[in-house]
């Protein structure tokens, strides 16, 4: 294994874990108006980049651990 491929775990555990918490600090620290329903809640434009990036971050956190092999294409 070269040190390129033995880098790749830990670049993609550092960056899913920063990306998990700047996606949780925007969905907590986003701007609510009063009385918002939870339809507003789940359909504002913040809380959906919030939640994909909440994902990529699970996503690229689970291939870094390795609980999710990496797709290899060819």
């Amino acid at each position: 294994m070269n040190s390129a491929a033995a880098f790749f775990p830990k670049f993609f555990v550092v960056c899913s874990s920063i990306l998990l918490l700047t996606g949780i600090a925007q969905y907590l620290v986003r701007p609510r108006p009063p009385k918002e329903t939870l339809a507003a809640k789940i359909i504002n434009r913040s809380s959906i980049t919030a939640l994909f990036s909440i994902a990529l971050g699970v996503g690229g956190l689970l291939i870094g651990l390795g609980v999710v092999k990496m797709p290899h294409f060819r």
